[in-house]
This record gives C-alpha cells, sequence and structure tokens, in this order.
C-alpha cells in the first residue's frame, strides 16, 4: 500500500461492494475466493471491513483470484474502478479444472486423459451457478466421453 494515502482516505466500502460484485460474476462463495487468494475467511473479513491493508503479496493473490489485472485493490481503495484481466488467472486450476473471467461470463475447462489422449470440456457460464456445480456438470461431460471413446 502506498504511503502518501492515509488510511482514512481508503474506500474500503467500495473493496467489499467490487469484491462482491467480481465474486458473485465468477460463480464463488467468499470461502471460493479465500481458498483461491490463500487467505483464511477472517483475513478476507478483515480486508473487506477495512480492519486489515492487505500487503502486496495478499493483494496480487486477491487480484489473482478475483481475476483482475495488478494495482486494481489499490485502485478501488482510491476510489476507481478494478481492471478485470484479458488473461485467465494464474491461480485457477483445481484437480484439472481451469477457470477464467471473459467479459460478464466465467470459463470453465476440465482437462483429463481417455485412453492415454487429453480430453477437455469447456462450458462458458453467464448465469451464477457455482464453480462446484459447473464442475459437476464438466465431469458429467466427461465421462460420458471416456464411455463414448473406450468403447
Amino acid at each position: 500500500m502506498s504511503k502518501e494515502t492515509p488510511l482514512t482516505d481508503l474506500h474500503y466500502d467500495l473493496l467489499d461492494r467490487a469484491m462482491d460484485e467480481r465474486r458473485l460474476a465468477l460463480g464463488m462463495r467468499w470461502r471460493d475466493l479465500a481458498d483461491r487468494a490463500g487467505l483464511s475467511g477472517q483475513a478476507l473479513r478483515d480486508i473487506r471491513r477495512g480492519r486489515s491493508v492487505p500487503r502486496d503479496l495478499t493483494a496480487r493473490n486477491l487480484e489473482d483470484a478475483l481475476g483482475w489485472n495488478r494495482g486494481s485493490i489499490q485502485r478501488v481503495l482510491r476510489g476507481d474502478e478494478p481492471e478485470v484481466a484479458a488473461a485467465p488467472p494464474p491461480a485457477g486450476a483445481s484437480d484439472g479444472l481451469s477457470w477464467w473471467a471473459d467479459g460478464d461470463a466465467t470459463c470453465y475447462e476440465l482437462t483429463r486423459s481417455i485412453g492415454g489422449n487429453p480430453f477437455s470440456a469447456r462450458l462458458v457460464v453467464r448465469d451464477g451457478r457455482s464453480r462446484e456445480q459447473v464442475e459437476k456438470e464438466l465431469r458429467k461431460v466427461v465421462e460420458l466421453a471416456r464411455i463414448q471413446l473406450e468403447t
């Protein structure tokens, strides 16, 4: 956090609102965001409520988890808008599932090996479905592909 901006001038209410809007657009719960950013739920709540100033590494992890460009948290705290990253967040992979923001949508891709060959299933979500629900749907698609390709 820059030393020239007094803590009293930072807009944590705007940060909380921007993170909430982005989290919902990505179909995440607060717990999902905390997990992706490598934070405890309490640490994330403290940041949202202005009880804690995110250090550089924490801010970068949150920005990655939210699919924001570097420096977005500081911009929001100063009253500006976050910038959505054009590329997929690097931390968006879990057990072969990756996700990234694309405008108002969240894109998910699940990759598995079928018969020794990579197989990927993608789903573009605009309706706020949770990551868990999307992963469940993609696993069904992969299983149907496995049945078709291995018979």
